[in-house]
């Protein structure tokens, strides 16, 4: 459920050599979920969520206007170590993202996305940033609550 209204976090994506802004994308601040707005010449043109009741990380990917109350995509797998599939409304899937060997010794975030023929590539590359924001967000959440209950002392009978 988007609620609207401000935004938390904005990115671009723009074209190496011409610096041309391809699209943006826009994190809701009020939202029941994860959820992130993507814009092509300032208008919106998907949502992406995340799903919130599933038992492993589920995103959807939402055309705007498209009429259709169903995610025109789905991503799942393992998002922290970035292997997952994009799957249509069918079941079929029409991109892989895996991590780009080099990302080790580079330490850069790289990616290795494989798109089927005929798909927005652009928006696969947006979902894409979108999960791996997500999920360095959610990383970090959990860096620090194991910091915090390290200070205390762990918390438990022998803590």
């Amino acid at each position: 459920l988007n609620i609207g209204g401000w935004v938390l976090d904005k990115l671009k994506f723009k074209c190496h050599q011409t610096k041309e802004v391809l699209f943006s994308v826009e994190r809701r601040a009020i939202a029941t979920t994860t959820c992130y707005d993507i814009y092509r010449e300032g208008e919106c043109i998907a949502k992406v969520e995340r799903e919130m009741f599933a038992l492993t990380p589920k995103y959807k990917f939402f055309y705007e206007g498209d009429m259709n109350p169903f995610p025109d995509w789905t991503a799942e797998g393992s998002f922290s170590e970035r292997k997952y599939t994009f799957k249509n409304g069918m079941g079929e899937t029409i991109a892989r993202v895996g991590r780009n060997f080099f990302e080790v010794v580079t330490d850069l975030d790289e990616y290795q996305v494989e798109v089927a023929a005929g798909v927005d590539a652009a928006a696969v590359l947006a979902v894409a940033v979108v999960i791996d924001e997500d999920h360095d967000e959610e990383d970090a959440r959990e860096r620090k609550e194991k910091e915090k209950e390290k200070e205390e002392g762990g918390g438990g009978w022998f803590g």
